[in-house]
């Protein structure tokens, strides 16, 4: 027994250099190998797959980019892409199994906002910082977790943003055609508030995420009095491309403004609205008239040689997050997500479209939590079919 107790003692000598150095730290991550981080998106339908799509080819560029220059640390980045089929239990599942199994030391990407809300939480408890690039429900910052963190801006702080375009315009009836989603639902709900505040009504109509025959609602819309002046899209995919072209099939005369900027970058937007798709306003944080920096200019030149056509804003908002771990990783010599989360929170880095720093509001249930702030918001309206985010017309500023 004493010799096979010391032959027990010297074989755990032996190899606990080896244990420790392949070893998880407490936090997520590894020590040595390359430095993963997670990018649980949604690459098939009915999910918003051409989005998800977008995305991996974001980070793909980004990191590569950072591995040609000898990576961080003296490490390679890898990144752990998963298709969280924009699904919330699956994006749940996603998400676990980077953090537990793959040892990511960040997450990025993102997208649904039900799915992204339900992520962020897993995250959150977790202790994996977790960045945010186009997700907007209030709730996912208004939870202020130390390891959630948002670039895009947030359901309420748009509908805000919208109000000075939407009085100009003379408006007073609007009927917010929401998906029942936390971002359709959560936009709809900011809108009212918002909108109310100032004299004008809003009316809501919700409807399942995956619909593709908005017919029957659109026929109520147009018979509602007093009539409608605004019907605002509050929706992704499908539903977001049909609601244009059903909307005119059934006589609805309103103007019509879809709730983001796919108009401005989606091919298959013009393939299903068609003419009926001119006209159609909608808010975006890209225009022809945002100055990009240095870094901007590059991603944009970057991107379009690599893919072919140029980034949505989303895009620029993502490489950025993509830097951002990267620089929070240099500085403080450490791939620990915790540490990582504590250099994001005091971070001011020069992005694609300005200077990125978190800001924090101690009110509880307050969005702006590890928020920034710096968009700049543009309401664009095509003209023609066709008509991508450099050539539509800016109507707002």
């Amino acid at each position: 027994m004493r010799r096979a107790l010391l032959l027990w003692v010297a074989c755990l000598l032996l190899f606990a250099p080896l244990l420790t150095a392949c070893g998880a730290q407490p936090g997520g991550g590894q020590e040595t190998g390359p430095i993963k981080i997670g990018v649980p998106t949604p690459l098939s339908p009915p999910a918003d797959y051409k989005a998800g799509e977008i995305n991996v080819n974001t980070v793909k560029l980004a990191i590569d980019e950072i591995n040609k220059q000898g990576g961080v640390l003296g490490r390679q980045l890898e990144a752990v892409i998963m298709d969280d089929q924009g699904d919330t239990a699956t994006g749940v599942n996603v998400v676990t199994k980077m953090i537990t199994e793959d040892k990511v030391v960040a997450i990025v990407g993102p997208w649904h906002g039900s799915v992204a809300l339900a992520q962020a939480k897993v995250a959150a408890e977790k202790q994996v910082p977790i960045l945010l690039h186009y997700s907007w429900p209030d709730e996912i910052t208004a939870m202020h977790s130390d390891y959630v963190f948002r670039v895009s801006p947030y359901n309420s702080q748009i509908a805000q943003l919208l109000m000075p375009f939407i009085l100009q315009k003379g408006y007073k009836h609007i009927v917010v055609m929401a998906e029942d989603s936390s971002y359709g639902t959560g936009f709809a709900d900011g809108m009212t508030k918002v909108a109310q505040a100032q004299g004008v009504q809003v009316t809501t109509r919700v409807f399942p995420a995956q619909s593709l025959d908005l017919s029957p609602q659109l026929l109520e819309v147009k018979s509602l009095t007093p009539p409608v002046d605004l019907l605002l899209i509050a929706a992704v995919y499908q539903p977001m491309y049909l609601i244009p072209k059903q909307a005119r099939e059934v006589g609805l005369t309103c103007d019509i403004m879809a709730g983001w900027d796919y108009p401005g970058w989606s091919p298959e937007y013009w393939q299903t609205t068609g003419e009926a798709g001119v006209g159609v306003y909608y808010p975006t944080f890209y225009s022809s008239k945002l100055t990009l920096t240095p870094l901007g200019k590059h991603f944009k030149d970057a991107y379009t040689a690599a893919y072919g056509h140029e980034p949505p804003i989303y895009a620029y908002f993502l490489y950025d997050e993509v830097m951002m771990v990267v620089e929070a990783i240099k500085k403080v010599g450490s791939a620990d997500p915790t540490k990582i989360a504590q250099a994001l929170k005091t971070m001011e880095f020069e992005g694609t479209t300005g200077t990125i720093k978190f800001e924090s509001h101690d009110t509880p249930g307050d969005p702006v939590w590890n928020q920034w702030l710096g968009q700049q918001i543009f309401i664009m309206r095509p003209t023609q079919v066709g008509q991508m985010q450099d050539q539509a017309e800016v109507v707002w500023p």
